[in-house]
């Protein structure tokens, strides 16, 4: 059992089930500990609303996250103590910063394992929050 972790932030997206599987683990640590768990997710600002439709993908992007969200907290929370927090920007600068503003003492994300060049070339926000957090994070590996 992981102990002493009160505040427990964890990055979810909604295009795989990597972070349901993340936060499963992060809920079953803050339900043994009486803490907070504090569900993120990052939408990239990805399109430029200076372009046609830049700003009505950018709003469809949130509408999404907001309902992606509000379906975790139905399906995934009940019985634990939560906030969801919705941010835009760089997700592993987000992230990092969203474990100082908490005050996280743990960070569990999902990590989509990938190896070689695609690695290489898509980078990885798991790899960065790792190498910048000031706390501990727990990566879950997809199965």
């Amino acid at each position: 059992m992981l102990t002493n972790f009160k505040r427990v932030l964890c990055p979810v997206q909604f295009d795989d089930k990597n972070s349901e599987a993340a936060l499963a683990v992060a809920k079953e640590i803050v339900q043994q500990n009486n803490g907070k768990l504090f569900v993120l997710n990052v939408v990239s600002p990805h399109t430029d609303p200076t372009r046609v439709g830049g700003a009505a993908m950018a709003a469809h992007d949130e509408k999404v996250a907001e309902r992606e969200m509000a379906r975790l907290k139905r399906e995934m929370l009940a019985g634990v103590e939560h906030e969801t927090i919705l941010l835009i920007g760089n997700p592993a600068e987000e992230i990092v910063k969203a474990e100082h503003d908490y005050g996280a003492d743990l960070v569990v994300m999902a990590t989509h394992g990938r190896t070689g060049v695609s690695h290489l070339v898509l980078g990885s926000v798991a790899e960065r929050v790792v190498r910048e957090s000031s706390c501990p994070v727990l990566t879950i590996r997809p199965k």
